[in-house]
């Protein structure tokens, strides 16, 4: 009888068909499920109206977040940072400014604050 790295790979099949184990996985038929509902994105709906009475910057606000719904909490923290109107406007817009630009410090919404903040009230 050959060594067993004698055993030539047919013989090898040969004797491992040959042997009588029990199958220990069998596949399992599952009960049907109920059909999975489709993802929605969250934050802004898609079909929400902005107020007549807006400012430049919550109309800036309004449309990066119809764009980008994923960028709803730094649309808020800029919008929610305490700003005046002129401050607020332009940190929305150095923000929507860099969503394009890779490598841009304004992608970090306090970053735009900051600059927001140095800018002068006008009212």
């Amino acid at each position: 009888m050959p060594t067993p790295s004698e055993k030539t790979a047919a013989e090898t099949a040969a004797e491992i068909a040959s042997e009588t184990r029990p199958i220990l996985n069998k596949a399992v038929a599952k009960p049907a499920t109920k059909p999975r509902k489709a993802a929605t994105k969250r934050g802004a709906k898609p079909n929400s109206v902005l107020a007549e009475d807006h400012t430049p910057s919550e109309a800036l606000a309004h449309a990066i977040r119809m764009e980008f719904g994923d960028l709803s909490p730094s649309v808020n923290r800029i919008m929610n940072a305490g700003l005046h109107e002129a401050g607020t406007l332009h940190a929305i817009t150095l923000f929507r400014d860099s969503l394009g630009v890779p490598g841009d410090p304004n992608r970090n919404p306090m970053v735009a604050i900051e600059a927001g903040r140095l800018i002068p009230d006008e009212g």
